[in-house]
């Protein structure tokens, strides 16, 4: 499998939507858009998705002039539409509502609750999955970025919401949305891999090793400098994976696999409560036991992990996760 097709495994991740970066600039077009009723927006509020009623609950896709009730309704309402891009011919916009809109009711009646983007992951299929984090990524940098942080003036959106200009003549200062790079890395050796866990995760969590790339960085000194920081491990060779949208709030996740070139686990920082090597055949006792968890299926972590683990001869690690803990 190569990582074209990996990725679009992982939560967020679709490549059919048309991000239509050439209709941005395009003034007249945007304007018809987001009158147009054809057109569908997704809501933001407190860094949460609007979601419909149904069951299973899915991406509320609200048509314009719901979203002018919503405005109506809620005077802090966001007026930046950002544009997300285009699925089959509907137009897709995000919008963020202000902090005193709890609830989304009129008359009685509720046309949706928020969910965090975590736990409504699982129940998006990867389109509304791209464009919901698309969406909270977006709101969450322009509602941390609406002064200038060189006058201290206000921004104004610009390139459908994807840039933003100070408003201050004398200042002009022009920022772009910012994207934070993280690397991911399930580290082997042999028939073993490196898991570790930290301190505020469920009791008997463990995931793949993980952290931000500092500045004057490369991904490869990265995957190597973080391993060596939080468990001792020095590695030998890296293959990439796979990557992974991580909008909490807007990071990137760049996955790998590597090589270890020793196995004495040394916890250099206090990142991690501990970490330790799991054969193949002592991860899926510890899951079937119940004594060990695994990151979310919609992370890239897991993937990581269930691509190394399914290599060997202990079964499929989808199976054994759906079989659940033996009784």
């Amino acid at each position: 499998m190569n990582s074209f097709v990996r990725a679009q495994r992982n939560a967020f991740v679709s490549h059919i939507v048309d991000r239509a970066h050439d209709r941005r600039g395009d003034a007249p077009w945007m304007a018809q858009s987001l009158d147009d009723d054809r057109t569908r927006f997704v809501v933001v509020w407190q860094d949460q998705i609007l979601m419909d009623g149904d069951a299973p609950p899915r991406l509320s896709k609200l048509t314009s002039s719901k979203v002018a009730e919503l405005q109506a309704q809620c005077p802090d309402a966001g007026t930046d539409f950002i544009f997300l891009g285009i699925i089959d011919g509907t137009v897709y916009y995000g919008v963020g509502i202000g902090d005193p809109c709890d609830t989304l009711c009129s008359e009685g009646r509720c046309v949706g609750h928020f969910l965090d983007l975590r736990g409504a992951a699982l129940l998006l299929d990867p389109e509304e999955g791209a464009l919901a984090a698309q969406a909270k990524a977006m709101v969450y940098w322009h509602r941390h970025h609406a002064l200038c942080a060189r006058c201290g003036s206000t921004m104004v959106a610009e390139e459908a919401g994807y840039q933003l200009r100070c408003s201050n003549a004398a200042c002009g200062v022009v920022e772009f949305p910012r994207v934070d790079p993280a690397i991911i890395v399930l580290v082997t050796s042999g028939d073993c891999c490196l898991l570790g866990r930290q301190a505020q995760w469920p009791k008997g969590r463990y995931s793949s090793i993980a952290g931000f790339v500092e500045p004057g960085e490369s991904l490869e000194t990265a995957v190597s400098r973080e391993v060596w920081e939080e468990t001792g491990i020095t590695i030998r060779a890296l293959h990439y994976h796979s990557s992974q949208p991580w909008p909490f709030p807007q990071s990137l996740m760049i996955g790998f696999t590597a090589e270890a070139a020793s196995e004495t686990v040394t916890l250099n920082d206090a990142e991690l409560e501990d970490a330790r090597w799991f054969t193949r055949q002592s991860l899926r006792q510890g899951l079937e036991d119940g004594r060990l968890g695994l990151p979310s299926p919609y992370s890239i972590s897991f993937h990581l992990i269930e691509d190394w683990f399914d290599e060997g001869d202990c079964g499929k690690l989808s199976d054994i996760l759906q079989s659940g803990p033996s009784r």
